[in-house]
């Protein structure tokens, strides 16, 4: 993986990401990967357990009472993602469970045993089988009967927290029947417990906790941990790749390594932030219902740790399948994560959304702003107007576009932007939209002469010229470097000839003005001599035909140019210098694209009005929650000057996709008849618009893993 994506993490701030940075250094000075064999299947406690607690990581989410360090549930996730990427042997997770579950049941005493190193726990995780009882025995004492099938890390702890019933218990290992069972996982191997007609004081009940604490609590830190356990699978399978040579080339070349390489990201990617607001969620207190529908999203990450091993393995080949390489440790240890934890979450989170459960996501913003008062004062001119004449009362104000600099926006930051946003609704002001428009105006801005930018940019921000965008052709899709469209000067220098033809246009008939890419150097020279141009779509020579689509409308057109003259000042930025003014225009054009369509719009209509199964919708709203809290958390990272979140290609990736799985199963319960049929098939243009879904696999493999871009031809 590159830096960039090696050094992720599910944390956000930068406290996190120095946190998992110290505890990776720390874990793998602690376990260098020459001494891991040594520890797995472990008897007893680790030999480095208590360089573990000096090191505070058993007590980093506990508070300074308890001997902890106090920090919170997504420190721990944090630290609990790093053990999952070092393949920590141990009973790190179910003691670190174990300390959250007994702080919050009171029992301090106990917690900072466990946070000092000196005591080990296990937690009966919630799952079907047999269970234990509790009776009565006298007035003040319970009997404790019966038998746990398997306890992670069981035979490792001092204490225990088991089930009985609909209550929970701690007690001393010393007093049951604890049985390894071997083959379970040599990273955390589980245990039988059976407890015989044990009297234990009523007190050791943990007032508090209740199955649905434990097993989202369970849930969310399980999923850090295998977030980890997949980061690992990533890591190894993309280095393995860069360097593993056959057929003369290395395999991460090769499109079939390069994208299961990609898509395994993809997954971490998407389990990563889902698992780190559902640790915000519990950090937060959220209601039960709402923490045990994040907690069953979060879920997913167990998933993904045993898809990526798998994938990690498979490119590995042969090497993978020996027992010196770890790739087995991490496969084993996300197949035993999976099954101690249970299954049916996904179905669960459904079921929790169809009752109406939801989690929403916010911005907390100052009411005091100066600018909320200043926008307040703008937008009243703007009040009871249509969209169209709403955008053109507040476009000279800058108001219209606000992130824009002076004098076409007001060069607002983040937080401004959002105060405005609000007041804006706050209002009831809607503007129109500006289309392609709105890709077009930070290139113009940042390339265009100072002409350019005055004939320009006002009438396109008040809505009174729109754009189209001139960049794919027939024989070059995706690979604009192909792009055969040429401008030749004209005589006398009076500016330029075009001549070619452009497709997948869209807005071409209504368009005002196209932003043009042609070749002015040799075929050969690629994306060099490529130059960009400004041109108004009712100059002679310009023909537009409409491209009927698979649902019957047009969308798109074929636009053909036949000696087209463009003036001198046509030029954007400098002649031969075009992919460089584009790219950020294709730049802007996916981030808007991910961002257009609010994630779980034709999931919500599928919620509220079509009975679907809660185990095909699960995994969509995971889709869709994992979307927003992308967004969500680049959002918090704009607001304090941090940097970028995930990469554009990722969002792309994962948005499409769930539009796509959320139209096919709208068809699958309305059938094939008015709106549903068309948005499926309508659908299928979204993993090829704004750049393939197998060129965005591309991009993330080699610009997020490092792999070796495809031999030219």
């Amino acid at each position: 993986m590159s830096p960039e994506s090696c050094a992720d993490t599910l944390g956000l701030t930068r406290e996190h990401r120095e946190l998992a940075a110290a505890t990776r250094a720390f874990l793998g000075h602690l376990l260098p990967k020459e001494e891991l064999r040594r520890h797995l299947e472990p008897a007893g406690l680790p030999a480095y357990w208590a360089k573990l607690a000096g090191q505070g990581l058993l007590g980093l989410h506990l508070p300074h009472d308890c001997g902890g360090a106090g920090g919170g549930p997504l420190d721990l996730a944090v630290a609990l993602e790093e053990s999952g990427r070092a393949l920590l042997p141990g009973p790190y997770l179910p003691t670190v469970l174990a300390a959250d579950l007994l702080h919050r049941a009171g029992r301090t005493a106990l917690v900072r045993d466990l946070a000092a190193g000196h005591r080990s726990a296990a937690v009966a995780l919630p799952a079907d089988g047999p269970t234990l009882s509790l009776t009565e025995h006298g007035t003040d004492a319970l009997r404790l009967a019966g038998r746990v099938a398997a306890v992670p890390g069981g035979h490792l702890a001092n204490l225990l927290l088991l089930p009985a019933g609909d209550r929970w218990v701690v007690i001393d290992a010393s007093a049951l029947t604890v049985r390894p069972l071997p083959g379970t996982g040599l990273l955390l191997p589980a245990a039988e417990i059976v407890a015989e007609d044990v009297i234990l004081p009523a007190a050791r009940v943990l007032p508090g906790v209740d199955t649905a604490l434990v097993r989202d609590l369970a849930l969310v830190y399980s999923a850090a941990q295998a977030c980890g356990v997949a980061a690992w699978s990533v890591a190894t399978a993309a280095e393995h790749a860069r360097t593993r040579q056959q057929f003369g080339r290395p395999i991460g070349q090769f499109q079939g390594v390069k994208h299961l390489c990609a898509e395994m990201l993809v997954r971490l990617a998407r389990s990563r932030v889902l698992t780190w607001d559902a640790a915000r969620a519990v950090a937060e207190g959220a209601p039960t219902k709402e923490r045990g529908y994040t907690a069953a999203l979060a879920a997913t990450a167990l998933e993904t740790a045993v898809s990526n091993a798998e994938d990690c393995v498979q490119i590995l080949g042969g090497t993978g399948f020996t027992w010196e390489h770890d790739a087995h440790l991490a496969l084993r240890h996300a197949a035993v994560l999976r099954h101690h934890l249970g299954a049916g979450h996904s179905g669960r989170a459904a079921r929790a959304a169809l009752s109406g459960v939801r989690r929403e996501l916010s911005v907390p913003l100052p009411e005091a702003a100066p600018v909320r008062a200043r926008a307040r004062e703008a937008l009243a001119a703007a009040r009871g107007l249509n969209p169209r004449d709403a955008r053109r009362a507040l476009a000279p104000t800058g108001y219209a576009a606000p992130h824009l600099p002076h004098p076409y926006g007001l060069g607002a930051d983040a937080l401004e932007q959002l105060v405005i946003e609000e007041e804006l609704r706050a209002a009831g002001v809607t503007l129109s939209e500006l289309g392609i428009g709105t890709w077009v105006l930070p290139t113009v801005i940042n390339h265009g002469s100072e002409a350019q930018r005055t004939r320009l940019i006002p009438p396109t921000l008040s809505g009174e010229l729109t754009w189209c965008q001139l960049f794919s052709e027939p024989d070059a899709g995706s690979d604009l470097a192909a792009l055969r469209t040429r401008a030749t000067p004209a005589p006398s220098g009076q500016g330029w000839r075009v001549s070619g033809q452009k497709v997948w246009t869209s807005a071409a008939r209504q368009a005002d003005w196209g932003l043009l890419l042609a070749r002015t150097g040799p075929q050969e020279s690629r994306h060099r001599d490529l130059t960009c141009f400004v041109i108004a779509m009712d100059s002679t020579g310009i023909s537009v035909r409409p491209l009927t689509d698979l649902t019957g409308g047009a969308v798109f057109t074929e636009v053909f140019l036949d000696e087209v003259h463009l003036p001198p000042d046509a030029v954007l930025g400098e002649p031969g210098q075009g992919w460089a003014v584009i790219r950020q225009t294709l730049g802007d054009e996916r981030v808007h694209m991910t961002g257009q369509v609010t994630p779980g719009t034709g999931l919500e209509t599928l919620l509220t009005h079509t009975p679907a199964d809660p185990d095909q919708l699960g995994g969509l709203l995971a889709d869709a929650h994992a979307l927003t809290c992308i967004a969500y958390r680049g959002l918090l990272q704009r607001l304090h000057a941090d940097r970028p979140g995930a990469d554009a290609a990722v969002r792309k990736l994962l948005h499409t996709r769930h539009e796509q799985a959320v139209a096919a199963l709208a068809l699958r319960h309305e059938g094939p008849y008015g709106e549903a049929l068309r948005d499926y098939l309508f659908s299928r243009s979204l993993t090829i618009a704004g750049g393939t879904t197998q060129i965005q696999r591309n991009l993330v493999a080699e610009q997020q893993l490092g792999l070796p871009r495809d031999p030219r031809p």
